[in-house]
């Protein structure tokens, strides 16, 4: 089955981590849980039931072997992330469980766009971090211990998941980079650095043709050199316009390199739905 069609089929939006490291996303029903499986046989199965939220799961104490209906088999290490989108159905298989404490710590929760629509980061389960630092083992725990209290403060939770899917992100993303990016590295760092270098200029230090670069460019980020820098343009601009420094529209203009303040509050305008004045004036509502 096609990856068209399999997103067809679940009604879903499919957005991978790489992606989302650039993409406003939201999280909602957080719930995680700390799970013992010694005593529960060993065994998951959700094979003839569809997943009905997204899961990351933390391998705390124990590993496992996750099987999926085609029979393909993913073997997952102990203290490895595992991620399983909403809608897939699978069966896992603990092994070296413990008779006391948790063997996994379960996040689940629902994530959508901007628009509301559903969206996953992954067709089928993925083994999403390998190694995660100990900073993101004691995360988990902390979260599975909020969320065993009577009032459970959900923006500390929705927090503390954001911060764990960061983390896959950026892992993802730099992953990504590193291997089919790995020639136009240099000009993706000097773009996201707001490099005031022509495109030419930036495709000639990644040593390609400017034709390569801006279509390996549009692979990576799902937009236009130009308009991936523009956008970061006006994301550094909203920052500057809310500061304490009290910047002027015109000294923005300059400071990010815009030719001049029509030119940048026309691009202003066009990526955010109002001028740079209303935007001040709305105190940043846009």
């Amino acid at each position: 089955m096609t990856a068209e069609k399999k997103e067809e089929e679940n009604h879903l939006k499919i957005i991978s981590f790489e992606k989302l490291y650039n993409t406003e996303f939201f999280i909602r029903e957080p719930r995680v849980k700390k799970q013992n499986w010694f005593y529960r046989g060993g065994v998951f199965d959700s094979l003839e039931r569809p997943k009905p939220n997204q899961t990351v799961i933390w391998f705390k104490n124990c590993s496992a072997e996750l099987l999926l209906p085609d029979g393909e088999c993913i073997d997952v290490a102990q203290n490895a992330l595992l991620y399983a989108p909403k809608g897939t159905r699978y069966k896992i298989l603990f092994h070296g469980e413990k008779s006391d404490g948790e063997d996994v710590v379960a996040a689940h929760f629902q994530m959508t766009d901007r628009a509301g629509e559903d969206i996953v980061a992954a067709q089928r389960p993925v083994v999403c971090l390998e190694k995660p630092d100990l900073s993101t083992g004691l995360l988990f725990d902390a979260l599975a211990e909020e969320c065993e209290k009577n009032v459970i403060c959900i923006p500390e939770v929705n927090a503390g998941l954001y911060k764990i899917l960061a983390q896959i992100c950026q892992k993802q993303k730099k992953h990504t980079t590193g291997n089919r990016f790995s020639r136009i590295r240099k000009g993706i760092e000097l773009l996201e650095g707001n490099n005031s270098m022509s495109i030419a200029e930036i495709a000639a230090a990644c040593e390609v043709s400017e034709c390569y670069f801006r279509r390996l460019f549009r692979e990576y980020s799902g937009e236009s050199p130009v308009g991936f820098r523009q956008q970061k343009r006006i994301e550094r601009a909203k920052q500057l316009l809310l500061s304490d420094e009290h910047y002027t529209i015109g000294e923005v203009a300059a400071e990010l390199g815009f030719l001049d303040i029509y030119h940048f509050s026309k691009t202003f305008k066009k990526l955010c739905g109002v001028s740079p004045n209303r935007f001040l004036k709305s105190g940043g509502e846009t």
